[in-house]
């Protein structure tokens, strides 16, 4: 998109400010290399330029894709779980999304620990872009909550069918 407008920009100086040739094909080009470079950006890398919203929203699809019913909770007042999974049998899945540059602590699971018996899941997830700290595992374990790290969530993707 943002190629298309710097394409537009190059052909508008070349007609109403009678801009020489050159500038507008330099226009042009950059926008053709802003292009290239933003659908070479692997998934992981476009995930990490994501707000937390749009990561869920993602993962809505991700989850769509690898063969599980899924509702996005409000975005507000969510109880702490932001998606909810469902598989073909029946069992049911609270997600916590954290889209991250920093890693995930004992917070995340305590909301998602939290949210398994309000929406009466099965089960909680973690799913993150980043890694969580060692606190995080352990609070995990007991609780029978899965940290779904940057690592697993490329492996998920792959699965899904989104080009690394």
């Amino acid at each position: 998109m943002i190629g298309l407008l710097i394409g537009i920009i190059g052909a508008i100086c070349l007609w109403w400010f009678e801009a020489p040739l050159w500038s507008s094909v330099l226009l042009l080009l950059l926008g053709i290399a802003w292009f290239i470079w933003k659908v070479r950006l692997s998934t992981i890398d476009r995930i990490d330029r994501m707000d937390g919203r749009e990561f869920e929203l993602f993962l809505e699809e991700v989850f769509t894709a690898l063969g599980y019913t899924v509702t996005v909770t409000p975005a507000s007042r969510d109880f702490g779980a932001d998606l909810l999974l469902e598989t073909p049998d029946g069992w049911s899945i609270a997600v916590q999304a954290k889209r991250y540059e920093k890693t995930v602590g004992l917070e995340a699971v305590q909301q998602i620990a939290a949210a398994v018996p309000y929406y009466q899941a099965h089960e909680g997830w973690v799913v993150t872009n980043s890694n969580f700290t060692d606190s995080a595992y352990e609070l995990a374990a007991p609780n029978q909550v899965r940290l779904i790290a940057r690592m697993e969530l490329e492996e998920l993707l792959k699965e899904a069918g989104y080009k690394r």
